[in-house]
């Protein structure tokens, strides 16, 4: 039998059970003061750098929109002074230089007459040319004057001038017709230089039209400064004079102020502006009817673009038959410049935004890259559906052919950005 006193040592203390309730509560204590502690010690810092820096980072922050802002508008100006200057070159072409060096620009001769572009420039009257010139800005008469001084200077005679495709090489049925591309119907108070331009084209429906439910959804969506700085163009896209003013005459009567106001332009082309569509190649082993309803589809587009690339600074192709979501407006300015903003100077820009996962509805673009959409539309009109081009139109842009699928749709988003959830909903 062990001896209890000697081993009293090696017994263990054992605490009333209350005392040990009391230690271990205050070790929770000074466990959580601890924790306290030190969190007090690692967020103020924290906070007080927050609260330095805050101010500052905002104003980063909004210097960047700012300048991505910036950057859009001075894009926009830049394609409008290329337009000009277009124009200018297209001028100084028909401008008599038979004897330019003893003719002062004066007695230039004027331009031939627009349906007989194959007039000798010998036999044109020169009276007509300083009325035409004091009807053009200061910057147009210079640049012409720099053209005709250029031309000779150099002796060029107008057979050295190089021609460039146009939209007459690959839609050579316009030549048939002078007015081929100029609209049937227009109805507009000249709105320009807004932020966004939305396209709505519509033709006449056998059934149920969607055309006014969604223009006043749009509207309504819409507060005063939004609508201040956007363009609604209604497209129609029909051929028949009465089709295409009843329609008209239904926005213009159920939209009378927002048409005089000009938030809303009605447009319609020529009827010699569509091919005989009965004589399209057949394609994608479709129908005749279905390769007739795509090819016009692509040739609607690429007209409402030619028309709105001028208008604003960016593009929303919708439909007629559509539902957007309150501030739709503020948000796709918002999303546009807010990514161009993030986006490092070494590093492409968007070229599509995309506020709708449905075929076409909701594409953003920079109303300054549209011509580059309108020629290719216009190129492969008769081959392929409007959604389909466009995704080959982006994969011709960035995708490399020595690599997989997965590469090119890697880079193709660092170009198509998508907003979720969509601002859009497809009714019809």
């Amino acid at each position: 039998m062990i001896n209890g006193d000697k081993y009293t040592d090696l017994v263990p203390l054992v605490l009333p059970t209350r005392s040990r309730r009391i230690t271990t509560k205050m070790f929770k204590l000074r466990e959580r003061n601890c924790i306290l502690a030190v969190a007090v010690l690692v967020l103020t810092p924290c906070l007080i750098i927050l609260f330095i820096m805050g101010p500052e980072l905002s104003t980063e922050q909004s210097l960047s929109q700012q300048l991505a802002e910036c950057r859009f508008r001075l894009q926009y100006l830049e394609s409008m002074y290329r337009s000009r200057q277009e124009d200018v070159a297209i001028l100084s072409q028909y401008l008599h230089l038979s004897n330019a060096t003893k003719m002062t620009l004066a007695s230039v001769a004027p331009f031939p007459p627009v349906n007989d572009m194959n007039t000798s420039t010998s036999a044109m009257p020169a009276s007509g040319l300083p009325t035409l010139l004091k009807s053009l800005s200061p910057e147009a008469r210079q640049l012409i004057k720099n053209a005709t001084h250029s031309h000779t200077t150099q002796r060029f005679s107008s057979s050295a001038v190089i021609r460039l495709p146009t939209s007459y090489n690959f839609l050579p049925h316009l030549l048939d017709d002078a007015a081929s591309l100029r609209p049937a119907y227009i109805r507009s108070k000249g709105r320009t230089d807004v932020s966004i331009v939305l396209g709505i084209p519509t033709v006449r429906r056998e059934k149920q039209s969607y055309l006014v439910s969604t223009l006043q959804n749009l509207i309504e969506n819409m507060n005063e400064e939004e609508q201040n700085e956007t363009l609604i163009i209604v497209f129609i896209g029909e051929s028949e004079e009465e089709t295409v003013h009843a329609i008209a005459k239904q926005v213009e009567l159920n939209f009378e102020a927002y048409v005089d106001c000009g938030l809303i332009d009605i447009i319609a082309p020529s009827p010699s502006y569509y091919p005989n569509f009965d004589t399209l190649r057949i394609t994608l082993q479709d129908s005749l009817e279905r390769v007739k309803w795509r090819s016009k589809q692509n040739l609607d587009f690429a007209y409402l673009m030619s028309y709105a690339q001028s208008k604003g600074t960016f593009y929303v192709q919708l439909e007629d038959d559509i539902l957007a979501k309150s501030h739709f407006i503020t948000t796709m300015k918002k999303f546009a410049i807010t990514k161009s903003a993030l986006t490092k100077p070494d590093q492409p820009s968007w070229f599509l935004l995309d506020f709708c996962q449905l075929g076409f509805i909701g594409k953003m673009f920079k109303s300054a890259e549209l011509p580059y959409l309108i020629t290719y539309f216009q190129m492969f009109y008769n081959d392929k559906p409007v959604d389909w081009l466009l995704h080959y139109f982006m994969e011709s842009k960035v995708c490399r052919s020595d690599k997989d699928q997965k590469h090119c749709n890697s880079e193709r988003a660092k170009y198509w950005l998508h907003y979720r959830p969509s601002l859009f909903q497809h009714i019809g």
